[in-house]
């Protein structure tokens, strides 16, 4: 059970994410054709992702932030040398993840009629909804194991229980939409999202036995003892809620996010003319064939976000403030790094991609509002996560509900423009997660020193714009020889060669982001610098 540092728990997870991600992407691209294609496919697909708004919301209720509060109180007692601490963290935590999860589940299964009926104002949803309200349980018992792990800083289980869980999600998603499809989109879709809970089942099960195996070592602080540390149990409880509640807060904005838009953006389609199948297809637009994409880079930074977090409180328990500015910036850096080339490649592409996949080229305008947010979010998240290592989990919350607020009024304004439509959704989307990001940026400036977000900025926006000017007219010249499919994989790959070696030639990589590579990442940083390209 080897403890990680927090570039290299970043890579582990990292990894675990992009696979587990790739297999995400197999089902986002596989089941629209699965259920018919094109506009047929785009409905299918609406009626699994109106579910899904609501049991993310759910999710965000029933954990309430308790993983992250574990892995920061965990990585806190491991610092002060109190093994005892840690296991009675995580035993509390379990209990309570595990009654709440119960409780939200069969509410989320109660009310599922309701949501429907009068929320999304489509029967067919009901389905979709029943098969997944079981997955809440079980995915919050995970929880608890995992943010056992990663306040050890021990990420590895972490990413192996993703690729199973998602394994398992997906091959269950194929089999039962492949043998429902026949009865009507309506019970393939909830097929589909049933695939969430045997994922779930099977994750919990890998787990439990990682720390079954690994019991008696898992609380093994080192030499010395906690004696005089202990804490009631009804203090620790208020300690893990306190801070777990801001985090739940924040993160039940951002499905909330996705929600609103299902809510309102087919009423208000509706409003302006469309048909109830055409507002669906445009909100398909937006959930199946926009979201998905912007949401890549969230790969990385989900992962960074779950390493720094105790990486960061460690620091902290230990009175270490240069190691938390540190950690701090790299992670803006890294995030930066990300987010502005995928928002670069999303925008120059936003018709070839939705073309080359599903077929509907139509999905363009919508990609291309939306593809801000590549960027913004990228920054928001990084950024939350260390303010939540300082222990101030109430700023990012308070920031982002500002960013929330704007953006839902945006959204109910933009979306009954009928120049804009369904990508007015997408435009309020960029404007919130802009909000956000800036606001936590001027809190984080404060806490850990003076910074200039421009510094981290300029050298991958200047190695995007030249990369989005090749992409697009290797992608329109080869779109008329070859078509779509060619000019899509050409231009990307082009674009990632790009990217990479002009960010390299201007300094934007550095010897210890190469590094973090487990095993080749010593050598290779080491080439590179020999080279002149890292430092």
């Amino acid at each position: 059970m080897r403890r990680d540092s927090f570039l290299r728990g970043t890579f582990i997870l990292l990894m675990g994410s992009l696979i587990s991600r790739v297999l995400g992407a197999v089902y986002r691209f596989i089941l629209p054709w699965l259920m018919g294609g094109g506009d047929q496919g785009a409905y299918g697909m609406a009626l699994f992702g109106m579910p899904y708004s609501i049991y993310s919301i759910a999710l965000v209720l029933s954990t309430m932030g308790v993983p992250l509060a574990i892995s920061k109180l965990v990585s806190e007692a491991r610092a002060r040398n109190a093994p005892g601490q840690v296991r009675r963290v995580f035993f509390v935590s379990l209990v309570l993840l595990a009654v709440t999860g119960a409780i939200v589940s069969t509410v989320l299964y109660l009310i599922a009629p309701f949501l429907a009926h009068n929320v999304w104002q489509n029967p067919d949803a009901y389905f979709g909804m029943v098969a997944l309200a079981p997955a809440v349980f079980f995915v919050s018992v995970m929880s608890a194991f995992r943010g056992l792990f990663q306040g050890l800083q021990t990420m590895t289980p972490h990413a192996v229980s993703q690729i199973v869980e998602q394994i398992v999600r997906v091959g269950t998603m194929f089999v039962l939409v492949t043998i429902l499809v026949p009865f009507g989109l309506e019970y393939a879709a909830a097929g589909a999202t049933f695939g969430a809970t045997t994922g779930a089942v099977v994750g919990v099960i890998y787990l439990f036995i990682i720390y079954w195996i690994y019991r008696r070592t898992l609380w093994r602080g080192g030499i010395g003892s906690d004696r005089g540390a202990r804490v009631s149990t009804a203090n620790l409880i208020r300690e893990i809620v306190g801070f777990a509640i801001p985090i739940s807060v924040s993160g039940i904005i951002l499905p909330l996010m996705r929600f609103v838009d299902a809510a309102v953006v087919p009423s208000r389609l509706i409003a302006v003319g469309y048909s109830e199948t055409a507002a669906t297809t445009a909100y398909g637009y937006l959930e199946a064939y926009s979201w998905p994409l912007v949401n890549v880079p969230a790969i990385f930074t989900t992962a960074m976000v779950i390493s720094l977090v105790p990486s960061i409180s460690s620091s902290l328990a230990r009175g270490d403030r240069s190691g938390i500015r540190d950690k701090a910036l790299a992670a803006l850096r890294l995030g930066s790094l990300i987010g502005v080339p995928a928002a670069t490649g999303l925008y120059v592409l936003s018709s070839e991609i939705p073309d080359f996949f599903w077929g509907s080229p139509e999905a363009g305008p919508v990609l291309a509002a939306l593809s801000g947010v590549a960027i913004f979010l990228t920054l928001q998240q990084v950024s939350s996560a260390s303010l939540q290592g300082l222990g101030y989990p109430i700023i990012p919350m308070r920031n982002l509900m500002v960013g929330a607020s704007v953006k839902f009024a945006l959204t109910w304004v933009l979306t009954s423009v009928p120049v804009l439509g369904a990508a007015g959704a997408g435009i309020a989307s960029v404007v919130g997660f802009l909000l956000a990001a800036a606001l936590n940026l001027v809190s984080l400036n404060k806490y850990i020193g003076s910074f200039s977000i421009l510094s981290f900025l300029w050298r991958p926006v200047i190695a995007s714009a030249v990369m989005g000017a090749a992409v697009r007219l290797i992608a329109t010249t080869v779109h008329v020889h070859r078509g779509t499919g060619v000019a899509v994989i050409g231009s990307v790959i082009a674009g990632v060669a790009a990217y990479g070696i002009l960010v390299l030639l201007i300094g934007g990589v550095r010897f210890s982001d190469v590094a973090m590579v487990p095993r080749i990442g010593p050598r290779v940083a080491s080439f590179l610098r020999d080279l002149g390209l890292v430092r």
